[in-house]
């Protein structure tokens, strides 16, 4: 009798169990069913400005708002200029009752911005991601093209990379002369503001001022017409004509022939028409650079004339201290005391309005090496150092009021001619290194990629994406395709999807046993300068997805 109790309620015992179990495997079904639900996260519902979109004026804010609510912390909202810069330096707020961020936006001006956003869901998944917008009609952004002068002018010639030969040696050494010209007559020109006692110093001046001037004409002449002879290359003479009357160089050539015209007779005239013509010279000079090319244009040649004429009260001030050194040793110390000042404060100026240039020039200094240009001003750089260190001994003699040394004072001269060399050089190569187009193809057993994107500059371009797929994969034909772009040099930026659309390719590039499928998308959807991703998601009538990816490099 006791055994049988104790079977029946063992058995009762092992139903209660199995009942309790079942009720556990409920629960953890019902919770996971849950967790599915919650799994599918949030969703961006609307974005202000809308992506890909064109506005006549600037948005007083960006806001991203989803479906369900975010996350308290971690939201992050940028919004990039085309020189990948964040413009939207307000706080990040909540809207929409937690479910959106929003940040206020400065007036903007033209162009093609970049919206990054991060943020982190209620269900703690981080969703990220990045579109463009347009204000206005932007201007394409300076690229080596543009700073061709070959180009600017309607041709198609190899500009500053071709290698050394006797043409381009005889350029550089019109430019080099040019230069040098330009800053020793301009430069002493500036030093006419100082009333000299001395009749050694005012005669010395003078000499040295009408040398110059003749130096200077000589120099612009060759430079002009070795100029005209590379930009006319394989053109009959007729179109130096062309370019001297119809175009912008042509015509800030005009100029500068005229101001070296009267270059000779500045020792015969007064201190305000001397000064006028080192202003014109300069500007002409300021204007005719790379810096002409980059926005804004007042804020550019400006700073490229303030460098111009640093340099050459410098240079200017330098080649008298020599000239008077040979004359007169102890008007030389005299002088020196003055040009040691104005020499401190010229060389300050130097360096910064050529950091300030450079900066604006290239998206970032990491690009002097890419170009020969970028070499050259490294080394213009190097030279400027040691004028500093050569500038120190002297100023450490004059103090203890002893005359500086003759080879100091040569190797100083010496030292400006390394520059004007590297600036001849230089100011012919071109700071942007030159953009391709780009034509990726990738061969596979299960699917062919090609990938076009032309120009393949920042800003505007054409994208064109052609997919083989296997016959026997369905159809053939793509159940979705998808161009993702990713700014590789921005941490925390997410892929801009480029919108594409089925066009007819007539182009006779079939593979056997596949099927071709084309897409193409025109738009700002490479916004700015730097490394970029391309990735291609492909998904197959069966559902299977492959991914092909490439990295290149805009400039």
């Amino acid at each position: 009798m006791t055994k049988t109790i104790n079977l029946a309620s063992e058995n009762r015992g092992r139903g209660k169990a199995a009942r309790l179990l079942l009720l556990a495997v409920f629960m953890l079904l019902s919770i996971a069913g849950a967790a599915g639900n919650a799994a599918a996260h949030a969703v961006l519902e609307k974005a202000t400005p809308q992506a890909n979109s064109r506005m006549d004026e600037s948005p007083a804010s960006v806001e991203i708002v989803f479906n369900e609510r975010l996350d308290n912390g971690g939201a992050r909202l940028v919004v990039l200029n085309e020189a990948s810069r964040n413009v939207a330096k307000g706080k990040v707020e909540a809207m929409n009752e937690g479910k959106g961020i929003r940040v206020s936006l400065p007036k903007l001006g033209d162009g093609h911005y970049t919206v990054s956003y991060s943020v982190i869901s209620a269900d703690g998944h981080p969703i990220s991601g990045a579109y463009v917008f347009t204000i206005g009609n932007p201007a394409p952004l300076p690229d080596a093209s543009q700073l061709n002068p070959h180009q600017q002018v309607g041709h198609s010639h190899n500009h500053g990379g071709g290698g050394l030969n006797v043409d381009s040696f005889l350029l550089y050494a019109a430019r080099i002369l040019h230069y040098s010209g330009l800053l020793a007559t301009a430069g002493l020109v500036l030093w006419s503001l100082m009333r000299f006692p001395s009749p050694i110093v005012r005669e010395t001046h003078a000499r040295s001022l009408g040398l110059a001037g003749k130096f200077a004409l000589i120099a612009t002449l060759a430079y002009v017409f070795f100029s005209l002879r590379d930009l006319g290359q394989g053109e009959p003479l007729s179109e130096w004509g062309r370019i001297l009357t119809d175009t912008t160089i042509g015509k800030l050539y005009i100029a500068q022939l005229l101001l070296a015209a009267a270059a000779p007779l500045l020792p015969a005239i007064g201190v305000v028409p001397r000064l006028v013509w080192a202003a014109g010279a300069l500007f002409a000079e300021s204007w005719s650079g790379h810096a002409a090319a980059f926005d804004p244009i007042a804020y550019t040649v400006g700073l490229n004339f303030v460098h111009l004429l640093a340099a050459a009260a410098w240079g200017g001030g330098l080649l008298l201290l020599l000239a008077i050194w040979y004359k007169e040793r102890p008007e030389a110390g005299r002088f020196a005391l003055v040009f040691s000042k104005w020499a401190l404060i010229s060389f300050l100026a130097l360096w910064v309005t050529g950091i300030l240039s450079t900066l604006d020039f290239l998206p970032s200094l990491a690009y002097l090496q890419y170009t020969l240009w970028g070499k050259w001003l490294i080394a213009k750089a190097a030279i400027s150092f040691l004028v500093a260190i050569a500038a120190f001994f002297i100023r450490r003699r004059l103090k203890k009021g002893e005359l500086p040394r003759g080879s100091l004072l040569k190797a100083d001269v010496g030292l400006l001619a390394a520059i004007a060399i590297t600036v001849g050089v230089l100011t012919y190569q071109t700071p942007l290194p030159a953009n391709q187009p780009l034509s990726f193809h990738k061969m596979g057993a299960e699917m062919h990629v090609t990938l076009r994107v032309t120009p393949n500059t920042p800003g505007d371009n054409q994208f064109n994406v052609k997919i083989w797929l296997p016959e026997q994969t369905g159809n053939g034909v793509p159940k979705t395709v998808q161009l993702r772009l990713l700014p590789m040099d921005k941490e925390g930026m997410g892929f801009i999807d480029v919108p594409l659309e089925l066009y007819e390719d007539e182009e006779m590039d079939a593979f056997p046993d596949f099927t071709k499928t084309t897409y193409r998308s025109q738009g700002p959807y490479l916004p700015f300068a730097g490394q970029w991703k391309a990735q291609i998601r492909v998904t197959d009538s069966e559902d299977t997805e492959r991914v092909v990816e490439t990295t290149y490099r805009i400039y």
